[in-house]
């Protein structure tokens, strides 16, 4: 089952605050959760920043799989300039979130050898 959720009836035609992302979140991650399909529709919408993606596919990205998400979230109406702001957001998340994965494995390394006391 697809469920469609319109940015501009949920958010407004700016889309720039990490409030705003944290309650598309909420409800991105309760359908996902249902494992349903959503349509995240961007018809009306001229402003995307960082903060409201992060907000929102951020926070999905620690619950959920890059791949997963590909799958089931589907853009329409997106302008290719959003859909570039979209894409290369999400590969900066996944970058910082196998960063971070590194550095925490790292860690457990160092503490297992008690070489983290150095």
């Amino acid at each position: 089952m697809t469920v469609r959720l319109r940015l501009i009836e949920t958010i407004g035609p700016e889309c720039i605050s990490l409030d705003q992302g944290e309650k598309v979140y909420r409800l991105l991650l309760g359908e996902l959760n249902a494992k349903k399909s959503v349509e995240v529709d961007f018809q009306g919408i001229e402003t995307l920043f960082s903060p409201f993606l992060m907000g929102c596919l951020g926070k999905l990205l620690g619950h959920f799989e890059k791949e997963a998400l590909m799958e089931n979230l589907v853009y329409c109406n997106i302008s290719s300039d959003q859909l570039k702001t979209v894409n290369e957001f999400i590969d900066r998340a996944e970058a910082q979130h196998t960063q971070q994965g590194d550095l925490q494995n790292m860690k457990e390394l160092f503490e297992e050898d008690e070489l983290g006391d150095l």
